[in-house]
């Protein structure tokens, strides 16, 4: 699914926005589920313009395994590569 950028001539803005919008927020998913590509991060945030960078981590299967990690080892679950993928980044976002 293509974002539509209005202020590049994408069309008019939407009547509930007309005079509101200054500039485009452009955000960025790095993890839809648990055990995502660990490089999306790097990859949204090396490869265009982003403003936001997100990860969902509360789909279904994602919290069944973290509720199994978690019977397992009190002290487990949640998702150890959220930690992992944000210190791969800080600095190249920091930077930007």
């Amino acid at each position: 699914m293509a974002a539509i950028r209005y202020d590049e001539g994408g069309g008019e803005h939407p009547p509930a926005l007309r005079g509101s919008v200054r500039h485009a927020l452009r955000i960025a998913n790095c993890s839809g589920f648990y055990g995502d590509r660990f490089s999306a991060a790097r990859e949204m945030v090396e490869g265009g313009p982003i403003d936001v960078l997100t990860g969902e981590y509360l789909a279904e299967l994602t919290m069944l395994i973290l509720w199994k990690a978690r019977v397992k080892d009190p002290d487990a679950g949640y998702a150890t590569t959220f930690l992992r993928q944000m210190e791969d980044v800080a600095g190249l976002a920091i930077d930007r």
